[in-house]
């Protein structure tokens, strides 16, 4: 047998393995991808996000205290936030009025987005300077949450006040100080509606009888005129009381001008005149639990004034 042609038998051969090993290698490679390919196909994706909420309105007009509760289902955790007042937290709290929207991403970079709004009370009213102010109920009645801080007539004229803190937040917690021709615009009757807006009215003196006598003050108390009477009825009438009228002590403006007893004392006309120069009054003091009722003062005094819901 010739040597060669033994030698070409083995090349031939040794060719026809590395051939064969070759092929063999791209098909263990197209079955590896092929089953890689059929492994994704049979992951699939994540559900897509779904968002819902719970809005907590705010409780008073103005105020900060609303709330959304994000609730998120669907996608693959873990989730991203963004706010559209730039809060990247799930929830929000300690928000004002308006409408806040929130875009969510999860982990496979799936998004969705929602809008919620927080509204304002819809039990407050607004005056003619278009400041809005709570209300609150008691009893039978509807009483301004707030003292009066109008600068203007519901006609559009403007009105004289004063403020013992001449700064927006100041005037805002404490109210501003009227006389009483200015508070009454120019009526003379009780019951006026006054500056108060529309549907309101400057309480009475029996209004505020009757405001007293169901904080617990007895008729023959309320009636007692020129003194201190029906405790506890003053502390549930002051700021951290039970009532709800939370009275802010803003003090008083002599007929002279001067400013006296802020954060100590105060005053509230009401709409009932005494005689042609003197007007009935109401006076919180911070020392006592009574309410005084007093008709001593000359209407150019200034004092607090709280409007109260036509009947």
């Amino acid at each position: 047998m010739d040597l060669n042609d033994i030698d070409n038998k083995n090349m031939n051969k040794s060719y026809n393995i590395l051939i064969m090993s070759k092929t063999m290698q791209v098909f263990a490679a197209i079955l590896f991808l092929f089953s890689f390919t059929k492994c994704q196909e049979d992951d699939p994706p994540p559900p897509p996000i779904k968002l819902s909420g719970t809005v907590a309105n705010v409780s008073v007009f103005g105020g900060s205290d609303g709330a959304i509760d994000l609730n998120i289902s669907g996608g693959q955790p873990d989730y991203s936030f963004l706010w559209s007042n730039n809060d990247t937290t799930e929830d929000l709290e300690n928000l004002q009025a308006g409408i806040y929207s929130v875009i969510v991403t999860d982990k496979a970079d799936q998004t969705a987005k929602d809008t919620f709004e927080v509204q304002q009370p819809k039990d407050g009213v607004m005056d003619a300077d278009g400041n809005i102010y709570s209300t609150v109920k008691i009893g039978e009645q509807t009483w301004m949450g707030e003292n009066l801080r109008v600068t203007h007539a519901p006609d559009g004229s403007e009105i004289t006040s004063y403020s013992y803190y001449e700064d927006s937040d100041s005037i805002k917690k404490y109210g501003r100080l009227y006389n009483w021709d200015a508070a009454m615009n120019g009526s003379k009757t009780k019951g006026a509606q006054g500056i108060c807006p529309n549907g309101w009215h400057i309480p009475t003196d029996n209004d505020f009888k009757k405001l007293e006598m169901h904080l617990g003050m007895t008729q023959s108390e309320a009636d007692m005129i020129n003194t201190w009477r029906g405790a506890p009825v003053g502390t549930l009438l002051k700021t951290g009381g039970d009532s709800g009228y939370e009275a802010q002590l803003s003090g008083r403006r002599s007929s002279s001008g001067t400013f006296s007893l802020a954060r100590r004392m105060e005053y509230m006309w009401t709409s009932t005149p005494h005689g042609t120069s003197m007007a009935w009054r109401r006076c919180l003091d911070l020392y006592s639990t009574e309410v005084g009722r007093w008709n001593t003062f000359p209407k150019s005094y200034c004092f607090s004034i709280r409007c109260i819901k036509d009947d």
